[in-house]
């Protein structure tokens, strides 16, 4: 049984079809990634799985259960989570309290009162705890918003990480990072992978992409175009006319 499944899933916003028709799965344990050019209907994927907008058709399904039309704070419960392509930390708080919120914010349904409840000193450990696996341990007292982007990114998987998710949506991680911070956020999806997380993984970063994936789902105007493993994704020939723009060497 698959970890969430989608079937005949389309999403239309007056008249324009986003989604149309998508059939996939995410196996527990894997690392699924999501490609395609700008307006391919990826980032709309990811809006219905967590729940901010409803299919216009089709269903899907997580751990077995039905979980389209339900609210974004439901379907976190059940162990999804997710991060933002535009990381937005508060950013007034220290890391520590921007994690303390998400943390709270499982157990009580106002924001302030999700900050005030959680400041206990379990709560704390495991806030640092979360920094710490990201590498921001040492700047939890910081505001978060003296921090530079690939700080913000790996803040933002921290957040995301105190829901306590089975599976990790990441919208862009590597978006606007150079190549050395690109790398070690590699290295961080993979340890959460081990971990036990599943992870579904949208990248415009090919090289990202094809290197901690083992399998691709391709997209392009909303429908799917392929699938399968990095080799067989760069010898496709619809998904080099779509996304890649010129042959694979």
């Amino acid at each position: 049984m698959p970890l969430l499944a989608a079937e005949g899933l389309t999403k239309e916003f007056d008249g324009l079809t986003a989604v149309k028709n998508l059939s996939f799965r995410v196996e527990e344990g894997e690392v699924l990634g999501v490609i395609g050019p700008n307006g391919a209907g990826k980032t709309t994927l990811f809006n219905l799985v967590c729940g901010l907008c409803a299919p216009t058709a089709g269903r899907i399904r997580f751990r077995d259960r039905a979980i389209h039309g339900i609210r974004p704070h439901q379907i976190a419960a059940l162990g999804i989570a997710r991060t933002f392509q535009l990381v937005r930390p508060f950013p007034n708080l220290s890391l520590t309290e921007n994690v303390l919120v998400a943390h709270g914010h499982r157990f009580y349904p106002s924001l302030g009162g999700s900050l005030r409840r959680a400041r206990t000193g379990q709560a704390v450990a495991t806030a640092e705890a979360l920094l710490d696996r990201v590498g921001l341990r040492e700047h939890r007292h910081s505001p978060a918003r003296v921090l530079p982007l690939g700080m913000k990114k790996r803040l933002e998987i921290a957040r995301a990480l105190a829901l306590d998710p089975s599976l990790l949506l990441l919208d862009e991680p590597s978006g606007g990072l150079p190549h050395e911070e690109s790398r070690a956020l590699i290295a961080l999806i993979r340890e959460l992978n081990r971990g036990g997380i599943t992870i579904l993984l949208i990248e415009h970063n090919m090289p990202v992409v094809m290197d901690v994936c083992r399998r691709l789902l391709v997209l392009d105007h909303g429908e799917q175009i392929a699938a399968g493993d990095p080799a067989a994704i760069r010898a496709n020939p619809r998904v080099i006319e779509a996304y890649l723009g010129t042959a694979a060497p």
